[in-house]
């Protein structure tokens, strides 16, 4: 999630803090700062770092918009406070608010920061972004009703343009074209590459036991995000069921996953095994069973493994000529839904591959699909576009 209003500077803890000398602490039990710190105790473990500090960010604009709007200091602040006509006044806000608030202008509170983005013709926030900050103050209102029975009724529900949201999400991020991917998987990185740092470049060396070769061969089979795969450790591959699959859990500190179906299993497709994937794991187990499975992939200061590499694999996607504004790693995520639906396959049965919900009735029935069922599945996609031979890999 984007918090384009996010600062480090903007912590919602310091805003009750610089209160609580002064004010008398809202009675309620619902007090809107207690919410928010039982809602992010919820997410520990599955947010990111950078994923809980945008949330932060957004819970605290919103505590200075109601601040300046409706002069209710942060310590008084409850959830029955914030009424349906307050979340159609901040959406409002939020329609000409410029992205990058508080870069742009550090010391101007929210009504100041729109004057001030009309003034001077800023870039506004994006009907996705301004979405996203909606969304998450309606999350944390259904995490009160459904988890501290809190009584009334969510006035954040339906404020988002979901229709609108999600055609901008799918122009957003593109599948790779066949071109794109063949012309990925036949770049130096996999053909013989200068060295390991200037992988772009024509050369003899195939680094078959770095994370940067494995990494987008994963993405490309399985439609798992960058952070799924790069956390990974040597006992998360394993055989369930006489099926090779990558199993995606939290059960080391290091480990994040986006939502409760992230966690899941997921099937090594076989063109993964004949490339010599098993022969990487093997090394890895050697050197320690215990371990990470990517060693060589450091973790970025915002506590995730994903930041660093993305970064590298744009770089990378600009070197070998096929880097365009609409796809990213994200991309394969993207091409196997492509694959599910082009082969016949269920919306159901794709997105509990790649770790989403449909949130249809029906999905809440029964255990899911079988590992044998997914296994089968992807199977009926074709990859063309790879063509590395065994001998190739085991260089």
């Amino acid at each position: 999630m984007k918090g384009e209003l996010e600062h480090p500077d903007l912590i919602l803890e310091e805003l009750f803090s610089e209160e609580q000398e002064q004010t008398t602490p809202c009675n309620s039990e619902f007090q809107f700062q207690a919410v928010v710190d039982k809602y992010l105790a919820q997410q520990q473990g599955l947010w990111s770092t950078k994923q809980h500090r945008s949330v932060l960010a957004i819970f605290t604009f919103f505590v200075e918009f109601i601040e300046v709007t409706e002069g209710i200091r942060a310590t008084k602040l409850s959830l029955e406070n914030i009424s349906t006509k307050t979340a159609r006044a901040f959406k409002e806000l939020l329609q000409r608010s410029p992205s990058n608030a508080k870069k742009i202008y550090p010391t101007l509170n929210p009504i100041e920061m729109v004057d001030a983005a009309e003034r001077d013709g800023a870039k506004l926030l994006s009907t996705t972004t301004q979405n996203n900050y909606l969304q998450s103050l309606s999350s944390l209102f259904n995490f009160a009703i459904q988890e501290l029975d809190y009584v009334s009724s969510n006035p954040f529900k339906g404020k988002g343009n979901t229709k609108k949201t999600k055609l901008n999400k799918r122009s957003q991020r593109l599948p790779f074209s066949q071109e794109q991917l063949t012309d990925l998987f036949s770049s130096p990185l996999y053909k013989g590459c200068k060295t390991l740092a200037s992988c772009h470049k024509a050369g003899r060396m195939i680094p078959a036991g770095s994370h940067k070769y494995w990494v987008p061969l994963i993405g490309l089979y399985s439609g798992m995000r960058e952070q799924e795969i790069l956390q990974l450790y040597v006992e998360d591959v394993r055989q369930y069921e006489n099926i090779w699959v990558f199993d995606l859990n939290l059960n080391h500190p290091d480990k994040k996953l986006k939502t409760i179906q992230s966690k899941r299993l997921v099937p090594l497709h076989e063109d993964l095994i004949s490339m010599g994937f098993l022969s990487f794991l093997e090394s890895r187990a050697k050197q320690d069973a215990k371990g990470r499975l990517f060693t060589d992939a450091p973790m970025a200061a915002d506590g995730t493994y994903s930041s660093t590499f993305s970064k590298w694999f744009s770089r990378y996607l600009i070197n070998i000529g096929i880097k365009t504004d609409k796809t990213s790693f994200h991309s394969f995520r993207h091409n196997i839904k492509d694959g599910f639906r082009n082969s016949g396959c269920s919306d159901e049965l794709a997105e509990n591959f790649v770790g989403r919900s449909t949130g249809t009735t029906g999905e809440a029935y029964g255990q899911g699909f079988s590992v044998a069922r997914l296994h089968e599945a992807l199977h009926h996609i074709e990859f063309d576009c790879v063509q590395i031979p065994v001998s190739e890999v085991r260089q």
